[in-house]
């Protein structure tokens, strides 16, 4: 069985469906969290949601994140320009 990076690493080389994402209240929901950057050289980890579609439900997200404050806080770090829409 394959994990989630897995799958979207060859999502992202295959260029197949972009990733679903929820985003949760609580931390401890998450699978990721999520902290906006300003540039593209600060981005970490931005392709597992980078382009994405937001979904209105988590049973229908590939990946739930979370919004932190604060840097040190995230799994990934994106540009809201990427940022799943």
């Amino acid at each position: 069985m394959s994990n989630f990076f897995e799958d979207v690493q060859i999502n992202q080389k295959f260029k197949t469906m972009p990733a679903k994402v929820f985003i949760v209240d609580h931390s401890h929901q998450a699978d990721y969290k999520v902290f906006f950057v300003d540039h593209r050289h600060q981005e970490k980890n931005a392709q597992i949601i980078a382009n994405g579609k937001l979904v209105n439900y988590s049973h229908q997200a590939d990946a739930k994140v979370y919004i932190v404050d604060h840097a040190h806080q995230a799994d990934i770090k994106i540009m809201r320009a990427n940022f799943a829409k």
